[in-house]
């Protein structure tokens, strides 16, 4: 059924996008371009890039003992990453097609554990104690331009919607960046889209209208709904003047309907401001206490962001941020949440403690064995087991409700060449907490890159960043451009 439905969106978007291409032909648009003719029609490259990772972990930290209370590990833990990401694409006149393959390859001293990915995609060594791997496609599209107003496209693919840089509360069809390396390469999520494009004289330059479909099914786009879903949404886009406009919308089964509104424009050459805001109609909201109670509060989720970019003429970089995620936590909702974390931890240790000491009294009155299966806690971790329930959206990154991105990079200081420092420093400004992420980059030849990275999270007791499980983490990327 979900696979006929699909089928028919597709047939109805090409249907339309030869509809419009028909259209076009009333302009004369057929004249010769020389440069074509010796234009690529394979082109392959990509890089391939090492990381070891040095990680030193917070034991007093609410989420290392979350994660670890059965289990305790190292204060010092090494991980060793080499990944492989050719891009190769395809353009062979109104044909194209783009592919972005990735090969890991990962050593852990204490591995987290098998995942669940994206179609399509392979894991392996699932069982090995430290060594995995996996292949997936993060990107592979094809696509068809019948005009040059008209673009149709279908596959696996990261749409780069809204204006932040750290941040894009409108990006209903992309996975979240990271918000401690925004730049780095993101897995696409399977869909077909439209993009039609006009343009015209006077305060409104362009306008451009893209549909789009995206199913949801296991291992398909499976973090965009509750369960199998097929999601319509879409994006126009207007340059009004000198800015650029974009409204959004996305809805479909087992999905909360959204709608967002970004805007970007330059008051100077060298300063942008953008921002963008974003509505979730019946957002579900689970919210735990200190006690371990779980109850749910539904409401419709407004987020926003609005900053700037700014570049001076010493070669300074300054993006600032303000984030208000209206799905995220109050700093009371994550004090109880860490609360409950260090209650469970306690009543665990005494538990466990207790059950000890009776097993010893036990083999003193009776000189018996005793049943050491019962040492080990028996049921008392009930609250961390609690906890654990809304893990999954408590301790996602920017759990809370209001931050600040500041990012200051100079290029090429004191005169040398090739090297940009770069200091990050994000802010949870309702408990006041950090990440203080300070890094180097070193373009040693035109294809080879070093670059050490520091993330070293600061707060006080029930905070954030306070109670993130790393103490400090540090890495040093390897990175070989071709």
């Amino acid at each position: 059924m979900l696979a006929g439905v699909i089928g028919l969106i597709v047939t109805g978007i090409l249907w339309t996008a030869q509809s419009l291409a028909a259209e076009e032909t009333s302009y004369d648009l057929d004249f010769d371009i020389p440069e074509a003719q010796s234009k690529e029609v394979f082109k392959l490259w990509g890089y391939s890039e090492f990381r070891p990772f040095l990680r030193i972990l917070d034991k007093n930290s609410a989420l290392y003992k979350q994660r670890y209370f059965k289990d305790p590990q190292n204060a010092t833990q090494t991980n060793y990453l080499l990944n492989l990401r050719p891009e190769m694409s395809l353009d062979y006149g109104q044909i194209g097609a783009y592919a972005r393959p990735r090969l890991e390859i990962d050593w852990n001293e204490v591995k987290s554990g098998s995942l669940v990915l994206d179609e399509p995609s392979e894991e392996l060594w699932e069982h090995d104690a430290h060594w995995g791997a996996s292949i997936m496609l993060e990107e592979g599209y094809a696509t068809w331009r019948p005009s040059p107003t008209l673009t149709v496209e279908a596959g696996k693919k990261v749409l780069n919607w809204g204006k932040g840089y750290a941040w894009n509360p409108v990006a209903f069809a992309s996975r979240p960046k990271d918000v401690d390396d925004p730049d780095h390469a993101r897995e696409g999520y399977v869909m077909s889209y439209l993009d039609y494009i006009r343009s015209f004289e006077g305060p409104l330059k362009t306008l451009a209208f893209t549909p789009l479909v995206l199913p949801v099914a296991y291992r398909l786009n499976a973090e965009l709904a509750g369960g199998d879903s097929l999601l319509l949404g879409g994006k126009i886009y207007a340059l009004l003047y000198d800015t650029d406009l974009d409204l959004m919308f996305m809805a479909g089964q087992n999905y909360d309907t959204r709608v967002g509104f970004d805007f970007s424009t330059n008051l100077t050459s060298n300063f942008e401001i953008h921002g963008e805001s974003a509505l979730r109609f019946g957002y579900s909201k689970n919210i735990i206490n200190a006690d371990g109670y779980i109850h749910s509060k539904k409401f419709d989720a407004l987020s926003f962001l609005v900053g700037f970019r700014y570049l001076n003429s010493s070669d300074t970089t300054i993006i600032a941020e303000y984030y208000h995620n209206g799905e995220g936590y109050s700093p009371g909702e994550l004090s109880d949440y860490y609360d409950l974390i260090n209650s469970g931890y306690d009543e665990y240790v005494e538990d466990k403690t207790q059950s000890s000491l009776q097993q010893n009294l036990k083999l003193l009155q009776g000189g018996g064995k005793g049943n050491s299966s019962n040492s080990s806690g028996g049921n008392s971790a009930s609250l961390l087991k609690d906890s654990a329930q809304v893990a999954d959206t408590y301790n996602k990154s920017t759990a809370g409700q209001d931050y600040l991105y500041l990012r200051i990079s100079q290029k090429e200081p004191f005169n040398i060449l090739f090297l940009t420092p770069t200091v990050t420093l994000i802010t949870n400004l309702g408990d006041l907490s950090c990440s203080l992420n300070p890094e180097i980059s070193y373009m040693v030849l035109p294809n080879l890159e070093l670059k050490p990275r520091l993330v070293i999270p600061l707060g006080a007791p029930d905070s954030e960043f306070g109670e993130k499980m790393n103490a400090f983490r540090g890495e040093f990327r390897v990175t070989y451009y071709f």
